[in-house]
């Protein structure tokens, strides 16, 4: 039992804005005649006997004390953030385990040894969401009529902030190379690496006067129609998160955003930093004591003004909603904890939790019964290592479906700033390219980014299609306490890569630019970092230049050979 749990501290601990490695990939492996690894075999034993001898000895403390042990040991973090974590996972962990083991100990094997998954679903998607055949459409024939061209002051600039994670308890002067995983919280009298007032590049968050400036130069810099907003409005310090701070922190937040845009449309989206624990998001076939539903209120109040009828039904069920933005536009607002691979609920049912991908394909099927446009708004895009095979090969195979209706797809989680290119097969990338997920850059400086914010440029006489998006950038080292940031364009996608048009087919030639061109290449990765050092080894620019065909999991097909 404490071996197990053991795991399952690291693998949390382990967990953050990551990019995925070529470790991750499968590896071929030896197998007994029965088909199961021996190692399965063995785990699944010791499952059994730990589910045995928890129903007559409830050691739960002990097993808290020993895996806050070995998290100090193995993990090598500090007391107070291993202590938290075993704290903070407490009850859902046992609760997940207790019913698992209970149900299925194999299942436990699979989740913890990825060699023990089971060998009937090679895909891992376990489950496949129904999709309803395209509709018939007479064609009618109609003269075509010349339209008048449109000026570039005609089209709509969307904001999008993603992944704030705003430190209300920055400090400066502090220490930013601390011993904890996140820094510029205590003040020290002689620090090794001094936080700046601003901000500091690196282990520390981002403070809550700097987002303040940021919102204040876009306010008087930008006409903004629209702001989307991606996730992770919460700090890093995940070992210390309680309900009553999330709350105290949404609103603050939501107040500041409120008061530079009073007018303007705001859309929120629930990102992994959202749920306590972290990455915790219980749907509803568990105890109703893990539900979320404080959450899910707090941003029905946040989003109150902008939904239409209906929406916050929705909202309050599954913390996602849909709304109409404007006559022949809708957005839908995805909560993607439930892809999160250490959203543990999952694993005792990973099919469509609380239906969200049957009400996202609903939602879609009645836009493009109407003929209108879908813009779609979540965290973690589906190709993330932090997200669910099942549910990224799901949603890859609603993209494939209404490639027509889906106008759009914005995404955060991962601080860097990068896009996908879907394909019409997605075991073939030579296939048609079908639609494109943008991933934003990162307001926070956690870690090893500038802090950013993204426009695009909407054109809404056709299709609401993103003409052109820019992004913007502060050099943290260049500003001091008497020096406020100086926000500047770091680039436009249709400058940088020559681009017509920004349609799935440009960016797939965009792609196959940057796995050919060397200095393409190096220019991409100080976008993504915002820095003209990255902090990105070889694997790192590796997975970078995966991302871009990483839609779900499939490493051997999407990574180039380099």
């Amino acid at each position: 039992m404490k071996v197990i749990y053991l795991i399952f501290s690291i693998f949390i601990l382990s967990e953050g804005t990551v990019l995925r490695t070529k470790e991750n990939c499968s590896k071929k492996v030896r197998y007994d005649k029965y088909g199961f690894q021996p190692l399965c075999a063995s785990c699944t034993g010791l499952i059994t006997v730990a589910s045995f001898i928890l129903k007559f000895d409830v050691s739960e403390p002990v097993v808290l004390d020993f895996a806050t042990i070995i998290c100090k040991l193995f993990a090598k973090q500090p007391w107070a953030v291993c202590d938290g974590i075993s704290s903070q996972f407490r009850d859902e962990f046992f609760y997940v385990f207790r019913r698992l083991a209970n149900e299925s100990p194999s299942q436990i094997c699979g989740i913890i040894l990825p060699d023990c998954a089971d060998p009937t679903d090679p895909s891992e998607s376990g489950w496949k969401v129904a999709l309803p055949p395209k509709p018939k459409r007479k064609r009618v024939f109609k003269k075509k009529e010349k339209k008048p061209k449109m000026s570039a002051s005609q089209n709509l600039n969307v904001l999008q902030l993603t992944d704030l994670h705003v430190d209300f308890e920055y400090k400066y002067p502090s220490e930013a190379n601390c011993d904890d995983p996140v820094c510029c919280r205590q003040s020290v009298a002689e620090p090794k690496k001094a936080s700046g007032y601003w901000g500091s590049v690196g282990k520390c968050d981002i403070p809550f006067w700097t987002v303040e400036n940021m919102l204040s130069h876009i306010n008087k810099t930008h006409m903004i129609d629209m702001v989307l907003m991606t996730g992770d409005y919460i700090n890093h310090v995940d070992w210390e998160y309680s309900i009553e701070e999330h709350l105290s922190v949404l609103r603050k937040l939501h107040r500041l955003v409120q008061n530079s845009f009073p007018t303007t449309p705001i859309y929120w989206a629930l990102g992994n930093h959202e749920g306590v624990p972290v990455n915790s998001f219980a749907p509803h076939n568990v105890d109703e004591r893990f539900w979320p539903t404080w959450l899910y209120k707090e941003f029905l109040a946040m989003s109150h003004p902008w939904l239409t009828e209906g929406a916050d039904e929705s909202l309050l069920k599954r913390g996602s909603y849909a709304t109409q933005i404007m006559d022949g536009l809708k957005l839908v607002s995805l909560n993607t904890g439930f892809c999160e691979v250490t959203n543990f609920f999952l694993y005792l049912n990973q099919s469509d939790p609380d239906s969200s991908m049957s009400w996202f394909v609903k939602e879609l099927y009645e836009s493009e019964l109407k003929g209108e446009q879908v813009y779609v708004l979540a965290h973690i895009p589906p190709g993330d290592s932090e997200c669910l095979e099942g549910w990224a090969f799901n949603y890859y195979r609603v993209i494939q479906r209404f490639e027509s209706t889906i106008a759009a797809q914005f995404f955060g989680h991962d601080h860097l700033d990068y896009f996908t290119v879907f394909y019409e097969d997605m075991h073939n990338v030579s296939s048609k390219p079908i639609g494109v997920g943008y991933a934003a850059p990162s307001v926070t400086t956690f870690e090893y980014q500038n802090p950013a914010y993204r426009v695009y440029e909407v054109d809404p006489y056709n299709k609401f299609k993103i003409v052109d998006y820019t992004s913007y950038s502060a050099d943290l080292e260049k500003a001091t306490e008497d020096k406020a940031p100086v926000w500047e364009k770091l680039y436009s996608a249709r400058e940088a890569y020559a681009m017509d048009d920004l349609s799935p087919v440009s960016w797939n030639t965009v792609i196959q630019k940057l796995f050919k061109n060397e200095k393409k290449r190096e220019q991409f990765y100080k976008y993504a970092f915002r820095n003209s050092s990255p902090q990105c080894d070889v694997t790192c620019r590796q997975q970078l230049m995966c991302n871009l065909r990483m839609g779900h999991h499939n490493s051997t097909l999407y990574c180039p050979n380099l």
